[in-house]
């Protein structure tokens, strides 16, 4: 399991008014541990897997972060694609993109770093600061396939505005070799570890517009390009979720992990298809002060009082 700890706001400033941590955080990870082509009976690996053969593999990776109109940077090109044709997998690692003024210090709100942290998610919800980062390695069908997506933020004053994300986007192509006529039934199964949080501090003083929301999603499409029909569209339930909070009552948390199993599906033999991985994950959060009334009346009694004046002075 991993460590996911999202610790509270838990004192206030002397003067009352300001949160002392982060008033609001969103975050999401969807680790794909492990995907294998089984028999739907038994749940074993399936004996004719070995017989799908990879014959271009495609991965886009992007992630990109932005904190109060300032993009993101990291180290490299903030989008990469890997396309192999030889049989070997391909691998996207995309370099965290900071925005904020906690970008210096980011390594040490990371324990172990920020770059491909999958084991924290903010150990301490502190400083101001919008992160994206992304990998993908392995291949789907041989050995299973690991992947990061992230996007956190996390603000601590007024006025601050943070969003991030990160997006893998892969791409198979494999071909049966089957004898003509040969059929088989097939299923996929995942392994997964699936963390989504969304977060308004709930000693927040009055008069601020708050808003976290974070999500993570995962969609595997599976073609028969021979006939032109889809066999699988699987969109799991545990790997797509969202969160939104606009106040500390909606403050949510999705933590799974484990393995599902798609439906059955049909191959046959001599026949081409296509396999085609989707998954993402974001995060965004707002913290904005709005005046309170008592400020808004000292602002119409000041208004007024201009007013007032220039009457007087017209009168005159």
């Amino acid at each position: 399991m991993k460590i996911k700890t999202l610790l509270a706001a838990v004192a206030l400033t002397v003067a009352g008014v300001t949160p002392a941590f982060a008033g609001v955080a969103g975050m999401a990870d969807l680790s794909i541990s492990q995907l294998l082509v089984v028999d739907p009976v038994t749940g074993n690996p399936s004996p004719i897997a070995p017989s799908i053969q990879i014959t271009s593999d495609s991965r886009t990776g992007t992630a990109d972060s932005n904190y109060n109109g300032v993009v993101g940077t990291g180290a490299g090109a903030g989008s990469i694609t890997d396309i192999r044709t030889d049989g070997t997998p391909a691998a996207v690692d995309v370099a965290y993109r900071c925005a904020g003024p906690s970008c210096g210090n980011i390594n040490t709100i990371y324990p172990g770093g920020a770059e491909n942290n999958a084991g924290t998610n903010f150990l301490t919800n502190q400083g101001n600061y919008a992160l994206g980062d992304m990998n993908i390695q392995g291949n789907a069908l041989v050995g299973g396939a690991s992947g990061l997506t992230r996007g956190d933020t996390s603000a601590d004053f007024a006025d601050a505005i943070g969003g991030a994300n990160a997006t893998i986007l892969n791409g198979v192509s494999v071909v049966t070799n089957f004898t003509a006529g040969a059929t088989a039934s097939l299923a996929f199964a995942l392994d997964y570890d699936a963390f989504v949080r969304v977060f308004v501090d709930p000693l927040l003083p009055a008069g601020y517009d708050t808003l976290a929301s974070a999500g993570i999603t995962f969609s595997l499409t599976l073609r028969n390009t021979t006939t032109g029909t889809t066999l699988l569209q699987w969109t799991p339930d545990e790997l797509n979720r969202g969160l939104l909070a606009e106040n500390a009552s909606q403050n949510a948390v999705h933590d799974f992990e484990g393995t599902i199993t798609s439906d059955a599906f049909t191959v046959i033999g001599g026949n081409t298809y296509s396999l085609v991985i989707s998954q993402a994950s974001n995060s965004a959060i707002q913290l904005n002060a709005v005046p309170e009334p008592e400020s808004l009346l000292l602002v119409g009694l000041g208004l007024l009082a201009m007013g007032v004046t220039v009457r007087r002075k017209r009168l005159q």
